[in-house]
């Protein structure tokens, strides 16, 4: 619905579930002029067109000898803002959750990928800490050498590995 202001230099695209059957009070947002504003009734005759016109006069009036300032003019419009937005705001709440869960759940996903890194890592350099002082763990332990074996070859296996899954 189109809307008017007024003073004529403004025109505003309002949704018409916005402004009930009995009107609101809009604020201009180029001169600031506040005015109540009622939707056009249809009617099919010229009485009640007439008896409309009247009451929308009387209303209009009464509007104008009252002082209307901003708090009023906000107070009136956050009323029915707040009932008709009751509803979106739970549907937010739901949104603002489901988004904060998948933010946990992706957080934990990234923990568990660097604690595997960090053990991954960790493991290599106990292997390369090994492999440094092999030959004086060897003249204390002669049997390990069978195990430093194992170990190379084992890493040797995941080097081509890791080759083939590149290729």
């Amino acid at each position: 619905m189109i809307i008017n202001c007024e003073c004529g230099k403004k025109k505003f695209n309002i949704d018409s579930s916005l402004i009930p059957k009995e009107g609101r009070l809009l604020k201009c947002g180029s001169c600031s002029k506040i005015w109540h504003y009622t939707p056009k009734i249809e009617t099919k005759n010229a009485e009640e067109l007439d008896i409309k016109i009247n009451e929308n006069v009387i209303k209009n009036e009464v509007q104008s000898n009252q002082a209307i300032n901003d708090e009023n003019f906000r107070d009136i419009n956050e009323e029915v803002l707040s009932e008709e937005n009751t509803d979106d705001d739970k549907d937010e709440e739901d949104n603002i959750k489901e988004v904060k869960n998948n933010e946990e759940k992706q957080g934990k996903i990234k923990m568990m990928l660097v604690y595997s890194i960090v053990v991954i890592i960790s493991l290599l350099g106990l292997i390369f800490l090994l492999d440094t002082f092999k030959s004086h763990l060897i003249s204390v332990f002669p049997s390990i050498n069978t195990l430093f074996d194992s170990f190379y070859e084992t890493l040797l296996d995941f080097k081509l590995f890791i080759k083939d899954l590149a290729s």
